[in-house]
């Protein structure tokens, strides 16, 4: 036979210091939960978010990333006409050939590598999900530039009209675009030959970006880019690209849980603290009821059942109080010299919410455990005698 759910509810008004205490202790360390995996949840879909089911990536052979690839212009014509890439309605290959450069801008008392990109203006039937929001897209042999929207008023010079000064020469920026809450966004999108001319790079790129026919043989295509000596470049979809470069998030995510694990210790002993001393106020109550013909385990379970349902209430502030962080803009770097400058929003996502809400009742099982077996344990003729 269970104890009635009201007993419990009764019990949590009656001490509501002690139990008001350990609410907010618990709605901390939810909150700081949830605010860890917003930020982690935002960089890993700002990374994510940059690939195309159906486009491919090529690199230099040895090169990690596009920041220290190098592609020739031999390379390129090598790999136009392979038949596994979709054409236009002219018949020209959806090839995008790009230049990824980074140049120092300040923020405050500290430099950004802001992420400079050098496209052809038909890099867009690539980049599906890049979009212009405001101005219009740069004209080709012009010293114009469009900007991600999560840059926006975020550096001297990029705004709208204003005139950007990066590398050895001044860029008109004349678009603001949006990418699907991409990476994209956080960069700065210019004429391919104006960056090469301005880099000194002469006909070399970072990367090519292929869009593939539906159906396409893709281990195949990547062994033949390997293999043939004329193209002899690493190959992989865009999606594989992003997963590989999303080591930064996994890291994040360890220490978010390490640090809200670190503070879900003291939570848990407020937890015990406030239900050990429930134990204590209520011995007598504990042994009328076993004398009523309730259980030990019943006993145990509805102790246990007060604790959780507890730290319930504790999540659901937590929660309520990480909420503002969504949508939030902020930045990372990957704590490296040559890292490139990351915004991003924070995403709160349901997943993350239910998980909170998880990780609350946890630390209300935990902290409720010892106390609910000693309340389990005590005798029904001492608990009697108390009185």
């Amino acid at each position: 036979m269970a104890i009635p759910f009201k007993y419990n509810r009764r019990s949590l008004l009656i001490r509501r210091v002690s139990n008001s205490m350990t609410i907010g202790a618990i709605a901390i360390v939810v909150g700081v939960f949830v605010a860890a995996m917003a930020i982690v949840g935002g960089l890993n879909s700002a990374i994510k978010d940059s690939s195309s089911p159906d486009n491919m990536i090529l690199i230099g052979r040895g090169a990690d990333s596009e920041a220290n690839s190098f592609i020739t212009l031999d390379q390129l014509e090598a790999l136009k006409f392979l038949p596994a890439i979709q054409r236009d309605g002219l018949g020209n290959p959806l090839v995008s050939p790009e230049l990824a450069e980074q140049v120092f801008m300040p923020a405050g008392d500290t430099l950004d590598n802001l992420p400079l990109r050098g496209v052809l203006p038909a890099s867009t039937q690539i980049h599906e999900k890049v979009h212009i929001i405001a101005g219009r897209m740069f004209a080709p042999g012009l010293n114009e530039v469009i900007i991600g929207k999560l840059i926006l008023n975020r550096y001297p010079g990029c705004s709208l009209g204003a005139d950007l000064k990066v590398g050895r020469r001044i860029w008109k920026v004349v678009g603001v675009f949006e990418s699907g809450g991409s990476s994209f966004e956080s960069e700065v999108w210019a004429d391919l030959h104006s960056l090469q001319e301005d880099s000194r790079r002469g006909s070399s790129y970072s990367s090519i970006r292929l869009k593939l026919v539906p159906g396409a043989d893709v281990p195949s295509l990547i062994q033949r880019c390997a293999d043939d000596p004329r193209i002899n470049l690493q190959a992989r979809t865009e999606s594989e690209y992003y997963k590989e470069q999303s080591g930064i998030a996994a890291n994040l995510r360890v220490l978010g849980l390490l640090v809200a694990g670190i503070m879900a210790f003291a939570a848990i002993f407020a937890a015990m603290n406030t239900m050990y001393a429930a134990v204590s106020a209520r011995t007598t109550e504990i042994g009328t009821l076993r004398a009523l013909g309730f259980s030990p385990l019943a006993i145990m379970t509805s102790f246990l059942a007060e604790s959780s349902a507890l730290a319930f209430v504790a999540g659901i502030i937590g929660v309520i109080l990480a909420l503002p962080v969504n949508g939030l803009s902020t930045k990372f770097n990957g704590g490296a010299v040559s890292a490139p400058t990351l915004a991003f929003n924070f995403h709160v996502t349901p997943v993350i919410v239910i998980q909170a809400l998880v990780f609350a009742i946890v630390i209300g099982a935990l902290g409720g455990w010892l106390p609910a077996r000693q309340a389990m344990r005590v005798s029904v003729v001492n608990a009697l005698r108390r009185n």
